[in-house]
């Protein structure tokens, strides 16, 4: 039986899943409004389910950047040290996040490379999975690239390729090096294409988070 925890956004929050405190988008509310009612419905838990495992702990905050120098940035040693439940550490990793960074326009690279800034994208990225590494050296970690969505109530809705003047598949470069620098699983849903169905264009509805899912396992099932 293997352990999985998730680093992630809203994407993959769910109330009554994630450590007390931290933000959380799919609450009751949501949940209803996208045709959501139990946890199984979320992409991570089918990914585990699919894969015979459990999860440790659903490390997803609403809102929340690779980049940063909150508590609640994927790269805060504060939050990574709460990847492990008691005395069980996660055998596996699966991050997804970065569509926060690419919504705000937070800047890739940092003009100085041998000053890490985690303001920036790739150097929090790189130091997300460092610190990873060091706390869970037993772990396989998985990072996933930025699925694109479409919008189920506006047909001709499309996902915007850039935003203020940064490409998504910057980020998603980065990602992919970055995982192939560090010895990490690459889960490239971009580069298969992956969809999803939203009501806002970001959150997965019911339908999104299995089309989300089905991504993960057909990257999963090359690597698992």
């Amino acid at each position: 039986m293997q352990y999985f925890s998730i680093m992630g956004d809203s994407l993959s929050t769910f109330i009554g899943t994630q450590p007390e405190g931290y933000g959380v988008y799919y609450d009751y509310d949501n949940l209803k409004k996208n045709a959501m009612r139990y946890v199984s419905d979320v992409w991570w838990a089918q990914v585990i389910s699919h894969f015979g495992g459990r999860i440790c702990v659903n490390n997803s905050y609403a809102g929340s950047c690779v980049a940063g120098k909150h508590f609640f940035s994927g790269n805060s040693m504060k939050r990574i040290q709460i990847m492990s439940r008691g005395n069980i550490a996660p055998d596996i990793i699966l991050i997804y996040m970065g569509i926060n960074d690419f919504g705000r326009g937070v800047p890739i690279k940092n003009k100085f490379p041998l000053w890490k800034n985690p303001r920036y994208f790739e150097d929090a990225y790189s130091l997300m999975i460092k610190r990873m590494h060091s706390e869970y050296p037993n772990a396989e970690i998985i990072c996933g690239t930025v699925a694109r969505t479409y919008h189920t109530k506006i047909p001709d809705w499309k996902f915007p390729e850039a935003y203020k003047g940064i490409p998504l598949e910057d980020y998603n470069e980065s990602i992919r090096f970055l995982a192939q620098k560090q010895k990490c699983g690459l889960a490239d849903l971009s580069a298969r294409k992956v969809y999803y169905e939203t009501l806002d264009g970001t959150h997965p509805t019911l339908i999104g988070h299995e089309e989300l899912a089905k991504g993960w396992i057909d990257c999963l099932s090359g690597i698992l």
